[in-house]
C-alpha cells in the first residue's frame, strides 16, 4: 500500500528497519524469560529439598 504512493520509499524502510529490530528485541525477550524460568525453577527446587521431610500423621 505505501509503495503505491510517492515518496514513502524511506518511510517503508523506517518501518522494515523497525520490524527487523523489533522481532530481534521479541527473540531476545524470550530468551531471557526462558533462561529465567529455568533459574526460579532450579532455586524453587534447591528450596524444597533444603526443607525437612514432614512427619508422618501418627494413628492412635
Amino acid at each position: 500500500m505505501l509503495g503505491d504512493i510517492a515518496g514513502t520509499a524511506p518511510l517503508r524502510e523506517a518501518l522494515e528497519t523497525t520490524n527487523t529490530l523489533l522481532e530481534q528485541v521479541l527473540d531476545e525477550l524470550k530468551r531471557v524469560n526462558a533462561d529465567g524460568l529455568v533459574t526460579v525453577a532450579q532455586e524453587l527446587r534447591a528450596v524444597r529439598d533444603a526443607l525437612p521431610e514432614p512427619e508422618t500423621a501418627r494413628t492412635s
